[in-house]
């Protein structure tokens, strides 16, 4: 029997994110050294010095990095360090401290922006001194409209492992496609038998031999063919449970959510044109 729970950001809420190891899949694949300069992690303080990585991020100015709101819920900016990436995060010891951050709910609210979607789950970091050039290069945002997206090759990029291997640190990446808006009703509606109508905040991706982000990989980048932002990862879904298939095997029904950029657009542009 499908089993699925109310999430998200949907006409009909129905989505449900899936949480368990980071980025996976059988074609997931190891990123080159300074693949992604623009990549970082966020890490909390749990053990007096002791930090661990719990999302990801966008740099997308020397000051700034996007990131999914959800991550900073309840959570103490003296506590958190911003870790530069590059490939292998847990041995980079070059980290920055945050100055402030800033919700879309926020600015939208702030400026008297109408929004159409309750659940907005995108965030602004500022960060109290500036990212070293030579260490890491800011990205640029894509100027396609998530139309020019749909049915085009995307890259996630994420902290884990492969179906086969053990976690590691080392950063990962995986060859996914952008799902047209037929496209994600139409997979959501194989597997649990309902019609569901996405917002338009939303892009999704999909690999055949499953590539999937999860609770590690929220915040990081969707990148187009040219290694432009493109979205903003949120997590997996729907959650499904079909009799006695093996998660591996359901896997290969799930997709990805990303927040996209172009819908945020005005946000980011703003809050970075301000402040930088």
């Amino acid at each position: 029997m499908i089993q699925f729970a109310s999430c998200i950001f949907l006409t009909v809420q129905v989505f449900a994110f899936v949480e368990a190891i980071p980025l996976m899949g059988d074609r997931v694949v190891v990123a080159e050294p300074d693949e992604f300069p623009f990549v970082v992690s966020f890490r909390q303080k749990f053990l007096f010095y002791a930090f661990e990585h719990f999302c990801a991020g966008t740099l997308i100015t020397q000051y700034h990095v996007i990131s999914a709101a959800h991550c900073f819920e309840g959570k103490n900016i003296s506590e958190i360090n911003v870790a530069v990436a590059g490939q292998n995060w847990r041995k980079n010891d070059l980290c920055y401290r945050i100055d402030s951050w800033l919700t879309y709910n926020s600015w939208a609210q702030n400026n008297g922006k109408p929004m159409s979607y309750p659940v907005n789950d995108v965030i602004i970091i500022k960060l109290l001194s500036k990212i070293n050039k030579g260490t890491m290069i800011p990205i640029s945002l894509s100027h396609l409209d998530d139309q020019q997206l749909y049915r085009t090759k995307a890259l996630i990029v994420g902290w884990n492992v492969t179906s086969t291997l053990p976690a590691s640190s080392i950063l990962l990446k995986g060859e996914v496609t952008v799902l047209s808006p037929e496209q994600r009703e139409h997979l959501f509606k194989l597997v649990t038998n309902e019609k569901i109508t996405i917002n338009k905040n939303y892009l999704a991706t999909f690999a055949e031999s499953y590539i999937l982000v999860n609770c590690g990989d929220d915040g990081g980048p969707l990148l187009d063919k040219n290694n432009h932002l493109i979205g903003i990862t949120r997590g997996k879904c729907p959650n499904i449970a079909w009799g006695n298939f093996s998660e591996k095997f359901l896997n290969n029904y799930k997709f990805n959510v990303h927040l996209s950029v172009n819908y945020y657009r005005e946000f980011i542009e703003n809050v970075t044109r301000l402040t930088d």
